[in-house]
């Protein structure tokens, strides 16, 4: 007779061992959840502030990825299972190359992402900044940005693999913006973490990608006049 392993209570913050299999059963369909080294966690609930960031990212470099069909933004649910700890990292958002969209597992994807993002909480400064930063670079994460979303904080770190496969920070151009090279053209400023409103991500991809976003909208309007639908 199969005798099957008596899971622990959902309890948000803590450690519990499991296997990878066990985890997969056990974590939240809400929230973000993470397993390393052969224990499983639960994270407690975001900010108003970083749920405010991950909405305006998940906007903007969705539209961005799906305009020029670069691959598949992942938002908060999603999980890296990384082999080298070995875990299986939730990242806040992360796009995997159109290539590579054969690694996407009903509840995974197997090996790195293009770009991972992590918006730093009052509970994941180390975590971000520290663990996830060697996780990321040893499975060959090619860009990876963090975002300060503390109160009183408002750091962006932009960091990319080199030539030898180690994270160095990517230098700002004579605007002020960071460009990306693992999303073809994308860049993003500083800037817009600090204000107390994040910009209108239309008026942002009219800055990045002019000609691209506006032959989308007009694509998306003349379907919506073919189909009769509300534009």
């Amino acid at each position: 007779m199969v005798q099957h392993a008596i899971l622990p209570p959902l309890t948000r913050g803590q450690w519990f061992p499991m296997t990878w299999e066990e985890f997969l059963a056990w974590s939240p369909d809400e929230g973000q959840s993470e397993w390393v080294d052969g224990e499983g966690i639960a994270y407690v609930s975001n900010s108003e502030r970083h749920v405010a960031i991950l909405v305006f990212l998940t906007e903007l470099l969705g539209r961005y990825v799906r305009i020029l069909d670069l691959g598949r933004l992942f938002v908060d649910g999603m999980l890296l299972r990384l082999p080298e700890r070995p875990s299986g990292r939730m990242p806040d958002l992360f796009v995997i190359a159109k290539s590579d969209l054969d690694r996407v597992q009903h509840q995974w994807v197997d090996g790195p992402a293009l770009l991972a993002v992590e918006i730093v909480s009052e509970d994941s400064v180390g975590r971000d900044t520290n663990e996830k930063r060697t996780e990321y670079e040893r499975a060959g994460v090619r860009e990876y940005l963090t975002i300060d979303a503390r109160p009183g904080h408002s750091g962006v770190t932009y960091l990319r693999l080199d030539g030898e496969g180690r994270y160095r920070a990517v230098v700002a151009d004579d605007l002020g913006r960071l460009h990306s090279t693992a999303l073809s053209g994308f860049w993003l400023d500083p800037d817009w973490f600090r204000l107390d409103s994040l910009p209108e991500v239309d008026d942002l991809l009219l800055q990045i990608t002019p000609e691209a976003y506006e032959a989308w909208l007009l694509a998306k309007i003349r379907s919506h006049r073919a189909t009769g639908d509300a534009p």
